[in-house]
């Protein structure tokens, strides 16, 4: 049995060759005629595939033959051509890999049919797509990636593969959904309410799907599977858009067929009462979830170091927010006295920003969606050594900042930090925390409005030749 895959050019499967030596031919008797005796020969045909693999050509090795009838073994209505000629087929996308018998008879007057067969395998891959749709604008740390250009929490599972265009983006490409179910297994269950941090959840899922009607299909199924309780969240017959890219926000509460709490497994399916043509394609990107407006800060105790403080870019500058230190506050983050340190977050001298800073200076950074227009406080402890050493101008000092919006690089939230609703310069300088009275160091309490957007973005630096500490950093609704 010969193979013929997609991209190959020219795959070719030959029978027996007519020789001397051999007998892989078959001659017929025979006919007189006035040039004397003449009669027809067939050695063999040639198979090759060409453009998504499905595409056949026969070609007949023969001699005195007037023309040739080729079946290609599906069912479908055989070709003629004549002598000299090749016949081309094009073969159903909608297997993946099928088994075929081609037959070639030839046809000569007053000459006895002659025929040969060959079984192949004809496999059919899908051309990929070349365009994406736009990446994601939702902030930084608002977004739980599922996939999407920034990562991957899954892989693709049954009937799918991941794709990587020239651009580099990634995208999932599921096939054959005429009836196979495309699915994306995640590495671990994700549960909405803690999906961003304990407490912290989200309340919908974004998806970004493409079809071609004419290679794909028209309505789309999507099922997310919660195997701890066996069950599964369906919303069908979405519809997609054709030949271009949809975008779908749904609702993890309303939009499916039951509340979503928690799931491990996406499946895509053709909808129940959508069509499904050719190779039955679709391609889908962007999967996330949107963290919920609130104004839990993530890790404010420190206890999982830089998580959610650190920069992705800061041009020119240090993406770590801080050095993480053991020399936290004596309070754990629901104010109890633990009677030792915890961990906190930590800037050297080196470290330092404001009016000495540098290319190795250091700020934490974390973005917060607030309801708009609501009133807020901003709660942290503080200490800052009061080992000898010389002070900057104004002396060293805590600074917490509740920026007047969001950004996406380091040095220009620094260079707006101006631009605010409302900080705190602290310089009480009496040791580390353990070196307190009661080892909690300093309190601060930044009262604030939220902006008209709601989002606001919360930063964290010290000025000090010596060490500086905070820990236990909250943002508390002022009337909750």
């Amino acid at each position: 049995m010969s193979l013929i895959k997609k991209g190959i050019s020219a795959l070719l499967i030959t029978g027996l060759i007519m020789s001397c030596d051999e007998d892989g031919y078959e001659p017929i008797e025979p006919v007189d005629s006035s040039g004397g005796s003449i009669g027809s020969v067939f050695s063999s045909f040639e198979v090759s595939s060409s453009g998504d693999g499905t595409i056949v050509t026969v070609t007949p090795l023969t001699v005195g033959v007037d023309s040739y009838v080729i079946d290609f073994g599906d069912g479908s209505t055989p070709l003629t051509a004549l002598q000299g000629e090749s016949a081309t087929y094009d073969y159903s996308n909608v297997e993946a890999s099928a088994d075929y018998t081609i037959t070639v008879t030839t046809k000569a007057s007053g000459q006895t049919d002659l025929v040969k067969t060959e079984d192949i395998t004809v496999e059919h891959t899908v051309q990929s797509i070349d365009s994406a749709p736009a990446s994601p604008e939702v902030k930084r740390y608002n977004l739980l990636n599922i996939f999407t250009d920034a990562s991957s929490v899954g892989t693709a599972g049954t009937g799918g593969k991941a794709v990587i265009l020239d651009s580099g983006n990634n995208l999932l490409e599921f096939s054959r959904l005429h009836s196979d179910v495309g699915e994306f297994a995640l590495s671990d269950e994700v549960v909405a309410a803690d999906a961003f941090y304990s407490g912290v959840g989200s309340n919908d899922i974004h998806f970004d799907v493409y079809s071609d009607f004419a290679t794909g299909i028209d309505k789309l199924k999507i099922t997310l599977v919660d195997s701890t309780n066996g069950t599964s969240h369906v919303i069908d017959d979405l519809d997609l858009n054709d030949g271009e890219w949809t975008g779908f926000d749904l609702d993890l509460a309303t939009d499916f067929s039951t509340p979503v709490t928690q799931f491990e497994t996406i499946l895509f399916e053709k909808g129940s009462t959508g069509t499904a043509n050719d190779h039955a394609t679709i391609t889908v990107d962007n999967i996330y979830m949107s963290r919920m407006t609130g104004s839990t800060i993530l890790n404010g105790d420190f206890e999982d170091g830089q998580d959610f403080w650190k920069w992705t870019t800061f041009t020119d500058g240090e993406t770590n927010p801080f050095g993480s230190s053991s020399d936290g506050s004596n309070q754990d983050y629901d104010g109890v006295d633990t009677g030792s340190k915890t961990r906190g977050a930590k800037w050297s001298s080196s470290q330092s920003g404001g009016d000495l800073r540098t290319s190795s200076s250091r700020y934490a950074y974390q973005e917060l969606n607030l309801v708009p227009g609501a009133d807020y406080i901003l709660e942290y402890q503080y200490a800052i050594k009061d080992d000898s050493g010389t002070d900057p101008i104004g002396g060293r000092k805590v600074v917490g900042v509740i920026l007047d919006g969001q950004y996406d690089d380091g040095a220009d939230a620094v260079d707006n930090i101006g631009d605010n609703l409302g900080f705190h310069e602290g310089y009480v300088a009496k040791g580390k925390f353990s070196d307190t009275t009661d080892g909690a160091g300093t309190l601060v309490q930044i009262p604030f409005t939220a902006n008209d957007s709601g989002e606001v973005a919360i930063v964290f630096y010290a000025v000090t030749p010596k060490d500086a500490y905070i820990d236990n950093v909250k943002v508390l609704p002022l009337n909750p």
